[in-house]
């Protein structure tokens, strides 16, 4: 057998030698060995909070083909953090195989005494119909963020106006030296003179009495989390809830708590699992999100009378089409396993679950589905306007991308309570329409959007976030 063997190794090496090639060649002309990691511009921020982020260290091996992609995907993973407004990745090559990377960062400005100035309402449209000065909160928000050096944020709110409200949040993302768990808290107390109570005709109903407070609230919450790769993570969290209202909101709607009582305190938990691989959180391109969430409402340790659990999802995928087209799709659903009073019902037409062309309603159930697609045209790509009469290098540097786009939302709400003066429940919902948005730095989205719904119903509406 050793005759065989041996006639079949002289075979390879000919073969080898006619083809012009060497193992050791083969091997080390095709990837870049990870010598150095030089780390520049963090004046504050910690260097191994920005090696948590970057996919590769030290003797690490990297293919040719593959070095632009792992430089990409390093300077969107620091950004994605929220500590820079500016990176840049650059290799540095020794030889022909050794390479050192070189990460230049521009941190934000991480103090914030925030002037509070907003509305409340489901969003900006609806309030925008009749500018109602009630709905207006004021007040103050001072938050430090990156505390410390260390991804750590502690916040105090302070709010008079619509929602009376004060409020303190700390979280730190890594507590073990893998830098794998981290620990959230949060603490506040809010009181109103309006409660909404109900929904007729696709719209809400609200309760006001200026001689009282109808609503106030307690809650309490602690979370852990732990992120044992890049792009996953798993959060558990506790919440304590202590809830009253007016007993007028009780005669005017009996499940609006549970076992008609104007007060009620429950613990809630919650899982969610969230894998995130976009390229930019505040306004995505290209990559990809997933989110499940499943929340258990009153766990019997309070006298609790509720008994609540629903589960989520949701799924965005991003494609770069060409050098300036984009498109975009998500998917988004919960499902009530055991129902809820109406306290906490928030479906389409809440905070951002709406479907474009029905900003204006509200739209509850116990069951929902959205889905969301976008097609975009980058008319201005991402260009940089330095303003030399703003002396902080932390704002005299402005980023603005412009993006022109076109776009169809679906979606579908089940419900068997409240539906009877509701004519949007249990029936498809579609709209669509044109847009234009505007994108700069420190998260700021602006889009102007015209809409048509399913009732040929036209509008023009104004939003604050990535559309998906």
């Amino acid at each position: 057998m050793l005759f065989p063997t041996f006639k079949f190794s002289l075979l390879l090496f000919f073969l080898c030698k006619l083809c012009n090639l060497s193992f050791s060649q083969a091997d080390t002309s095709k990837i870049n060995v990870v010598k150095e990691i030089k780390i520049i511009g963090n004046k504050t921020t910690k260097e191994n909070i920005i090696l948590r982020e970057i996919p590769f260290k030290i003797g690490d091996t990297i293919l040719v083909t593959d070095i632009k992609q792992v430089l990409e995907r390093t300077e969107s993973n620091l950004l994605n953090t929220l500590l820079f407004n500016f990176v840049t990745v650059e290799p540095v090559y020794f030889n022909k195989t050794l390479i050192s990377i070189y990460i230049t960062v521009e941190e934000r400005w991480y103090w914030w005494p925030i002037p509070i100035f907003n509305v409340e309402e489901a969003n900006f449209n609806t309030w925008w119909i009749n500018k109602d000065l009630d709905k207006i909160n004021y007040g103050l928000f001072m938050s430090k963020e990156n505390f410390r050096g260390r991804k750590e944020t502690i916040a105090f709110k302070f709010q008079a106006g619509y929602t009376e409200q004060v409020g303190i949040r700390y979280s730190i993302p890594y507590i073990n030296k893998n830098k794998t768990n981290g620990l959230s808290m949060r603490l506040s107390y809010s009181r109103n003179h309006e409660a909404n109570y109900n929904i007729t005709n696709n719209t809400i109903d609200f309760y006001r009495s200026d001689k009282e407070y109808v609503r106030k609230e307690i809650q309490a919450n602690v979370g852990y989390e732990i992120r044992p790769k890049l792009y996953n993570k798993h959060i558990f969290q506790a919440e304590f809830t202590n809830v009253q209202v007016a007993d007028s909101v009780i005669l005017l709607n009996k499940d609006y708590l549970s076992e008609v009582e104007n007060n009620m305190q429950f613990i809630t938990l919650y899982y969610t699992f969230k894998r995130d691989k976009r390229n930019f959180k505040s306004y995505p391109t290209t990559g990809y999100y997933f989110d499940f969430n499943l929340v258990k409402e009153g766990i019997g340790v309070l006298d609790e009378k509720l008994n609540s659990l629903y589960s989520s999802f949701q799924i965005r995928k991003y494609w770069q089409l060409s050098n300036r087209f984009y498109f975009s799709g998500s998917i988004k659903s919960k499902i009530s396993i055991k129902s809820n009073p109406y306290y906490f019902y928030t479906s389409i037409g809440f905070t951002n679950d709406f479907i474009r062309g029905y900003e204006l309603y509200a739209i509850n159930g116990e069951h929902n589905i959205i889905t969301k697609t976008q097609l975009r045209y980058a008319l201005v790509k991402e260009k940089i306007f330095k303003i030399n009469s703003i002396p902080a290098d932390k704002f005299n540097k402005i980023p603005l991308a412009i993006y022109l786009g076109t776009y169809f939302d679906s979606g579908y709400v089940d419900s068997q309570i409240n539906s009877k003066n509701n004519s949007l429940m249990n029936t498809a919902l579609y709209g669509g329409g044109v847009s234009i948005d505007f994108v700069s730095y420190y998260d700021a989205v602006f889009r102007l959007e015209y809409s048509i719904n399913k009732l040929n119903e036209t509008g023009l509406y104004l939003h604050f976030i990535a559309p998906i």
